[in-house]
């Protein structure tokens, strides 16, 4: 697997899970909706990480 195929990868977890964090945050629980998006923020900077040492 190539880095740029690992790095959407990653993008479209991002994406997904902050959408449902987002989600959860509207209509559920503000709490743990917060705790969701941090949870996309890590893949994010991970993907980030990735892409700036281009490892």
């Amino acid at each position: 697997m190539s880095l740029k195929t690992l790095r959407n990868y990653l993008n479209i977890i991002f994406m997904l899970v902050a959408i449902i964090g987002v989600a959860y945050y509207l209509f559920g629980h503000r709490e743990t909706g917060t705790y969701i998006i941090l949870a996309s923020m890590i893949i994010k900077f991970i993907e980030l990480g990735l892409r700036m040492l281009k490892l």
